[in-house]
């Protein structure tokens, strides 16, 4: 290892350490290989590990399902072929316990000889559940995704609701809950037809054209960018725990 990598090491070590005790954060970085090099508690706590040593060393395939250790795998690839960082994706995170929170994930090459990857992972803690702080025309908006999820509905016809112009509702969305408008009809979508996966034995075609979906292999697409699966191996993955 040479020194630039031995400082890049450190530095990295040093932000984990920083990381460790933030709320709703997770944190990690990944070598060349696809190992860990340094996580933080919250990821640890994702992975099912008791502390951040328990994971150091391992990959994705070593802690997360399949299909799952896959999808990562193949992101960061995208990353490191073409140079471009991957910006506030909207993914949901399967913790070991089944339960599934929506994060806002960041990932980037650390612009050392060791071509790690780092990865920011932020919980947005049920933001589409508007409260007694949140904007009246944010809620106005999230009312009306909640209740036409299952139609095209546009992000126009969302900012019609609220009654603001689009880049005026993505402000406020975004400054609310972490989100693009863009991002919530997504998620509104997608909790549905997790909700049906959950708790129902309908065909996976019958769950996508009842969340708005176009067809079964559109819903499939989006489903696994997000989530890191299938439909079907989402519910196979349930029947497993």
């Amino acid at each position: 290892m040479n020194d630039a990598a031995i400082a890049a090491f450190d530095s990295i070590a040093e932000l984990a350490e920083l990381l460790t005790d933030v709320p709703h954060v997770m944190f990690c970085v990944k070598s060349a290989d696809g190992r860990y090099l340094a996580v933080n508690q919250a990821f640890a706590d994702r992975a099912g590990k008791a502390a951040p040593a328990d994971v150091i060393g391992l990959t994705a395939g070593d802690l997360f399902p399949a299909e799952l250790a896959t999808s990562y795998e193949r992101q960061d690839a995208a990353i490191r072929a073409t140079g471009k960082p991957l910006r506030n994706e909207l993914e949901l995170i399967l913790r070991p316990d089944g339960s599934v929170g929506w994060y806002v994930t960041s990932k980037t090459l650390i612009a050392t000889s060791s071509d790690a990857i780092a990865s920011v992972s932020v919980d947005l803690r049920a933001p589409a559940d508007t409260g007694a702080g949140t904007n009246t025309r944010v809620a106005a908006a999230v009312g009306f995704a909640r209740l036409h999820f299952s139609e095209p509905v546009t992000v126009t016809e969302l900012a019609a609701a609220a009654e603001l112009t689009v880049p005026q509702l993505d402000r406020a969305i975004k400054r609310a809950l972490g989100l693009s408008a863009k991002q919530l009809l997504l998620r509104m979508r997608l909790e549905e037809a997790l909700l049906r996966l959950r708790t129902t034995q309908l065909p996976v075609a019958q769950i996508a054209s009842e969340c708005g979906y176009y067809d079964q292999s559109a819903f499939t697409r989006q489903f696994r960018r997000v989530v890191g699966m299938s439909p079907g191996a989402y519910r196979s993955a349930l029947r497993l725990r």
